[in-house]
């Protein structure tokens, strides 16, 4: 009986003990910030800098154990800059400052990148980073974030700050936080499809000089060397037969890197497909099938590429390039008008100039350039959050429509978003505003602009590419939808007259888009039956119209075409007179009736929300 009662004693004094240490290992240690940041990505240090520079007390949360995210660990070590007309980088800032510690080219080593975010983030006494953490949960009151709690191994802290800003790549905080968000092009009725993720890589024992003689012999066609880096090589590309399936080599982007005698060479190009940016065990297969295709990768660079004969695979970055994921809704969704448009809004925090480069899909979705923008304006509302009061959103997931983000993704205006999301989230502590009211209160726009060196004062409130409004808001419901594009020269073929066959193309895109109730499965056979590669005239152009909405037209006069589609309503009344008279129709007159047609069919309502329409 005594043995029994010593042995309850100590199972008893052992459990106490386990629950003491359990406790001492977990107990919560609480903090309270004025501004909280989630995540070191590029973005994220530069809204820490910001935060600190203006007396905020700051707490950086990382999930990685160093700063830098996209740059560092998966080494994209490539800058995506913006211009102005005078070719002068129009993105300022505490930009400029980390830009010019990395040597101020387009190019840098991931670990110059990461010096440079360390000493930053060092200088400043007010920031307190909590490293290699974990979002555990996120405590809401009244439509305001009010705390988090994160796990760094075995220490828990519970943080409660006045502002929150989510630097992460896919907004991981806002989600949590209940915002809502598109994935991918959905807001174009492109289900499950996204941007293609990259496998930046890296290769040693590369000799440049070679490659930049090979450039000048015109060896590769369309490719070009500058400085430390080399471009093109779209045949190249195309000629390497990939391995795996879901995966191809596109034209490369390669910056060289001087290592002792000889040099390393960062290679982006490798397209990743169906990879789920949001699924880890997705991103863990795409990166073992890109590992496995870098060996054959290796080979027909050595084989074919000059300066690459002896060259070296070398450690992959652990992480992949992911261009896209999450879209928020925000408190204004900067939409491809905006940058057609080329506006200049009354919040307008920084400036952007990036083409519109939306990046492979997949193999039957390529990538294409939409128009090429001279600049536009980022709005700060583009960066708060519609359900969380205390919540603002920085980088590519920021309040961007799809098409918008191919340009505004770019990361030196994701750090000059921050910034000014940083300083707009001081001043509304400072002045007891809200985000909404900081964006319309002057003296903080004017300080945002003044700490980004940013001079409004010479640009009109907007200059739209093309200046004909009737065809200018027709464009702009194209573009919208992917429907059309102006490219690199924002050529949208005016002088060149259309073909039955593109016209077609139009069509069955706007079916397929706004999921037309009148797309039976006979009508895309239908439509190439009757389209022909040749020059689009006035009454063909009525013929395919009337054809899509399933109309007889065989037993059709062609006269009566006219006739039908005014009773049908797929006349414009501005082209009535035009389409009345047979004649070539011009690029112009088929982009207004395609328009016309666009809207001739209801948005899905889920779109209509996300699209803000």
């Amino acid at each position: 009986m005594l043995i029994k009662k010593k042995t309850l004693l100590i199972i008893i004094i052992a459990v106490f003990f386990v629950a003491v240490i359990n406790f001492s290992l977990f107990a919560a240690e609480n903090i309270k910030s004025e501004i909280l940041i989630y995540s070191a990505e590029p973005e994220g240090v530069m809204a820490a800098v910001a935060a600190a520079r203006q007396d905020k007390k700051v707490t950086l949360v990382m999930k990685r154990e160093k700063p830098g995210g996209l740059m560092t660990y998966a080494a994209l070590n490539f800058l995506d800059l913006n211009y102005d007309g005078n070719s002068n980088n129009i993105n300022k800032g505490l930009f400029s400052e980390w830009h010019q510690k990395v040597g101020g080219s387009i190019s840098f080593t991931p670990q110059k990148a990461e010096k440079a975010f360390m000493e930053m983030l060092a200088a400043e006494e007010n920031i307190r980073i909590i490293n290699s953490a974990q979002l555990q949960q996120v405590k809401l009151n009244n439509d305001t974030i009010k705390s988090l709690r994160i796990k760094k191994g075995n220490l828990v802290y519970n943080i409660e700050s006045d502002f929150y800003i989510d630097a992460s790549q896919d907004g991981d905080l806002a989600a949590e936080a209940g915002e809502k968000f598109f994935l991918g092009t959905a807001d174009m009725n492109l289900k499950n499809s996204w941007m293609a993720s990259t496998q930046i890589l890296k290769f040693s024992n590369v000799k440049p000089a070679r490659l930049k003689e090979a450039l000048k012999n015109n060896k590769y066609r369309a490719s070009y060397f500058r400085d430390d880096h080399a471009w093109g090589f779209s045949e190249f590309g195309k000629s390497y037969q990939p391995q795996a399936s879901n995966l191809r080599l596109r034209g490369l982007n390669i910056v060289f890197i001087k290592n002792q005698e000889s040099y390393d060479a960062y290679i982006n190009a490798l397209l990743l497909f169906r990879v789920n940016p949001l699924l880890e065990s997705s991103l863990k297969q795409a990166k073992k099938k890109a590992a496995v295709e870098a060996e054959s990768i290796l080979v027909y660079l050595q084989q074919n590429l000059a300066g690459f004969k002896n060259s070296e695979l070398a450690d992959l970055p652990p992480e992949l390039y992911r261009r896209e994921s999450r879209h928020f809704l925000t408190e204004y969704q900067l939409g491809v008008d905006d940058l057609f448009r080329q506006k200049i809004f009354f919040d307008a925090i920084t400036l952007a100039s990036y083409p519109l480069d939306y990046q492979a899909a997949d193999h039957d979705y390529p990538g294409f350039v939409l128009f090429n923008p001279e600049y536009y304006s980022i709005p700060l509302r583009s960066l708060i959050a519609r359900k969380n009061n205390n919540l603002l959103i920085v980088g590519r997931s920021s309040g961007y429509s799809s098409l918008a983000a191919a340009s505004s993704r770019v990361l030196p205006v994701g750090m000059n978003t921050a910034e000014a999301a940083a300083i707009a989230a001081a001043e509304a502590l400072n002045k007891n505003k809200n985000l909404l009211e900081i964006a319309k209160d002057k003296a903080s726009l004017n300080k945002i602009r003044f700490n980004l060196n940013l001079d409004l004062s010479n640009y009109p409130l907007e200059k739209p590419i093309i200046k004909e409004e009737k065809l200018l808001l027709s464009l702009e419901k194209l573009l919208s939808w992917g429907i059309t594009i102006g490219g690199y020269n924002n050529n949208f073929k005016l002088n060149i007259i259309p073909t039955e066959k593109e016209f077609t193309a139009i069509i069955l895109k706007i079916m397929q888009k706004k999921e037309a109730e009148t797309l039976y499965e006979w009508v895309p056979g239908s439509l190439e039956t009757l389209s022909r590669d040749q020059k689009l005239s006035t009454y063909n152009a009525l013929k395919l119209l009337l054809a899509a909405e399933s109309q007889r037209v065989l037993e059709m006069e062609q006269k009566d075409y006219f006739k039908k589609a005014l009773e049908l309503k797929l006349i414009p009344e501005d082209l009535e007179g035009i389409l009345a008279e047979n004649r070539n129709m011009s690029r112009r007159e088929m982009i207004i009736l395609s328009a016309h047609f666009l809207d001739r069919f209801r948005t899905p309502s889920e779109l209509k929300y996300i699209r803000g329409e």
